[in-house]
């Protein structure tokens, strides 16, 4: 997958592919997912279907697999979930058998090489970049902390809630992400980061160690200073809570004691206080004929305009349209 850029827009494709010849749809494959990809069983004149939104840091792709097939892929760089809508697949990754038939979500982790057997299967598949995954989970720049770590692929979700947002975060983003156009890499980013914690919610990682004393001791005016400075100039690119820290030269643990202990607060928390900031003083100065309030929130990180439009309410006791000049 292609990495989002600081700052401006990042292009998102849209592709759609039919074929009933094996070495077509394996070569196509290959390049979608990067990898080696041994397919068999192609035949019988049904169609590999397969439809795919590319946002760089992360894909959704539905996936109609005909008749029985066998595939194995090599490790990737992602985190994959299948999301099984029908059919049944069979999944051997890391010496673990997992069977999973409709209604199933299955976990291909990052680094980790898996064959598979299909039969009949539709599957809605999102990929997400393991850098934004890692950051999602809190992992800093440098491995201050361990990395995610998953033995083999998983099938089973924490929860069946967890399932449930999961789809939910998919759906958005293909409701949002479903046509070529370029999009702010801030919306982007911040799209990607809300799949990997959905991700991260149905197939927790394994736990982080526990705090270091530093991390209590670093915890100081100092800290929140450096990384206050830090958030204010880079509010308009993607920042992660791991940048923040790294910029703050301490440990995210550290970071997050800091800002509760000082500013009664969260790192993120604060950044988004810093965008919509920006989003406010956006909206005074621009003109009501040219701008518009879902450009705007979306320019400054902020995919669901509803959202947005209630954290505005409550910053400035008014909407973003009548700040912008609008009737709402």
């Amino acid at each position: 997958m292609a990495s989002a850029v600081e700052g401006g827009t990042v292009p998102v494709l849209r592709t759609s592919f039919a074929t009933r010849d094996a070495d077509e749809a394996r070569d196509f494959l290959d390049t979608a997912y990067g990898s080696s990809l041994r397919l068999s069983g192609l035949g019988g004149g049904a169609s590999l279907r397969y439809e795919r939104i590319d946002a760089g840091l992360f894909t959704v792709d539905r996936i109609t697999l005909p008749g029985r097939l066998s595939f194995a892929c090599e490790p990737l760089d992602a985190m994959i979930v299948n999301d099984v809508r029908a059919g049944q697949l069979e999944v051997d990754s890391a010496g673990s058998e997992e069977r999973a038939g409709a209604g199933s979500l299955v976990l291909n982790p990052a680094g980790v090489p898996y064959t598979a057997q299909s039969n009949g299967c539709t599957i809605n598949s999102a990929s997400l970049a393991a850098g934004v995954v890692r950051d999602t989970a809190g992992i800093p720049i440098g491995g201050r902390t361990a990395p995610l770590r998953y033995a083999a692929a998983q099938v089973a979700p924490a929860t069946p809630a967890a399932a449930r947002l999961w789809r939910a975060a998919v759906d958005l983003a293909a409701d949002q992400f479903g046509r070529d156009q370029a999009l702010p890499a801030l919306l982007v980013s911040n799209t990607a980061r809300l799949l990997a914690a959905a991700a991260l919610a149905a197939f927790p990682a394994q736990a982080a160690p526990d705090p270091a004393p530093a991390d209590e001791t670093d915890a100081t005016p100092a800290t929140v200073r450096r990384a206050t400075a830090f958030i204010a100039s880079h509010a308009d690119r993607d920042v992660t809570l791991a940048e923040i820290a790294d910029a703050a030269c301490v440990t995210p643990r550290a970071l997050q004691y800091a800002f509760r202990r000082h500013l009664g607060t969260t790192p993120l928390a604060h950044l988004r206080t810093v965008r919509l900031d920006a989003a406010h003083r956006e909206l005074l100065a621009a003109d009501p004929a040219t701008a518009t309030v879902t450009g705007i929130a979306m320019r400054w990180g902020f995919a669901h305009v509803g959202r947005f439009a209630a954290h505005y309410r409550a910053a400035y006791g008014t909407t973003p349209g009548t700040t912008l000049g609008l009737r709402t």
